[in-house]
């Protein structure tokens, strides 16, 4: 393995979700571990706890509110949103109106320098109605990727 490729994995993990990979290829063995966050210890005042705490309330709120919207609009338009299954960068394999089945490859994520490609299959039957990820755009686990409007 070279050099330049251990890098391109690097990037590809520092700008991921993962915090470690371990990789095997020949008896060569590569770890790459994400480092610990750094944690700054600052005075807190009360006042500012409060404010905090009242941020973080209305936050919840508002995530509630956006994740009921969302189910609301799920419902009513039947429309199942397909994510990634892998990390790597995405490339799609269907295009926007085209009807898919429960189990076709709607696209491919790849990680070039280690030479694995992964296949995303559909998860309900439909058409695609939009594409929400770009070609070559760099998904990690649990990105949507496509949303399918049901029959």
């Amino acid at each position: 393995m070279k050099l330049h490729d251990i890098r391109e994995i690097m990037k590809l993990v520092n700008q991921s979700s993962i915090e470690e990979l371990e990789w095997e290829l020949d008896g060569t063995t590569v770890v790459i571990k994400k480092a610990a966050p750094v944690t700054i210890v600052e005075e807190t005042i009360v006042e500012q706890a409060t404010e905090v705490e009242t941020g973080y309330q209305q936050a919840a709120a508002t995530a509630e509110e956006v994740e009921a919207e969302e189910q609301k609009v799920e419902e009513e338009d039947q429309t199942t949103i397909i994510s990634s299954t892998s990390i790597g960068l995405f490339y799609a394999a269907v295009a926007v109106g085209q009807s898919i089945k429960k189990g076709d490859i709607i696209g491919r994520c790849t990680i070039e320098p280690l030479q694995l490609t992964e296949e995303i299959f559909s998860t309900a039957d439909g058409e695609v109605a939009e594409i929400l990820a770009a070609d070559g755009q760099l998904v990690d686990y649990g990105r949507a990727l496509i949303a399918v409007k049901q029959k």
